[in-house]
């Protein structure tokens, strides 16, 4: 048996990725989230005996349809795939094709829910303070915090052979041209729903938790999540990576 730890706001995991495990609760709390155009929506809160992320297993072709983040100090038992096969083949095949069926029903259930629901998670009043910090080699600035009175927050890059040009709260040095990191490439700001992160219409767009925003895209913003927010400032090449953490 494997048992793994979560403090209370860690991603167990992320809308997206790819999945080879599910998890039974030991202890503890985590809440279901589906992104939907408005912000994340809490689908469900599942605590102590409930499992979560089994759909990996059954469809492991496909991602991680919702992120799970743990409300309180978490204790997982993972199940991973190649035990679940081992368990799988005691089962009658009738058995796990009504188990199939079960699940994709309760996918197609989970989007119609989060493209209805309004937003509950992502609200400025449950986040205090963003810190931002460098994700590889490619970004060189110290991580910096900014209480959320202090939004809008802006980011942007310059020509390594130059001064830094204090255009923006954030200015990194870049390779180019072309920069990778526009001049004026995005901001960090306030709305009514949600702290987002926005695309001023960089050259070559922004990816935020794996979204593609920017210029010709299908919107220029994304919700920022409690916890950690991975971040890119220009395409999938792009060695320009940030962690954003909502606290």
């Amino acid at each position: 048996m494997t048992i793994k730890a979560f403090d209370p706001k860690a991603i167990i995991f992320r809308e997206g990725d790819a999945g080879d495990a599910a998890y039974i609760i030991q202890s503890g709390a985590v809440e279901i989230l589906k992104h939907a155009d408005h912000g994340e929506v809490q689908l469900a809160v599942l605590e102590a005996g409930d499992v979560l992320g089994e759909m990996a297993l059954f469809e492991p072709k496909n991602s991680r349809s919702a992120t799970a983040r743990a409300l309180t100090p978490v204790s997982l038992e993972i199940i991973e795939d190649t035990r679940f096969r081992q368990l799988s083949a005691e089962c009658p095949p009738q058995m796990l094709q009504i188990i199939q069926s079960m699940l994709t029903r309760l996918r197609d259930t989970n989007q119609r829910l989060a493209s209805k629901e309004r937003a509950t998670v992502i609200l400025d009043a449950k986040i205090e303070q963003i810190t931002i910090a460098p994700n590889g080699a490619g970004c060189h600035f110290e991580a910096l915090t900014v209480k959320l009175a202090n939004l809008p927050f802006l980011i942007g890059g310059y020509p390594q052979s130059e001064d830094p040009p204090k255009r923006n709260h954030l200015d990194i040095p870049c390779d180019g041209p072309p920069l990778m990191v526009s001049q004026l490439h995005a901001k960090i700001e306030r709305h009514d729903d949600g702290v987002f992160f926005v695309d001023q219409g960089s050259r070559f767009c922004s990816i935020v938790n794996g979204k593609v925003i920017g210029r010709g895209k299908a919107s220029e913003k994304a919700p920022l999540q409690l916890g950690e927010n991975k971040i890119t400032l220009g395409d999938h090449t792009s060695a320009y990576k940030l962690i954003i953490t909502c606290e």
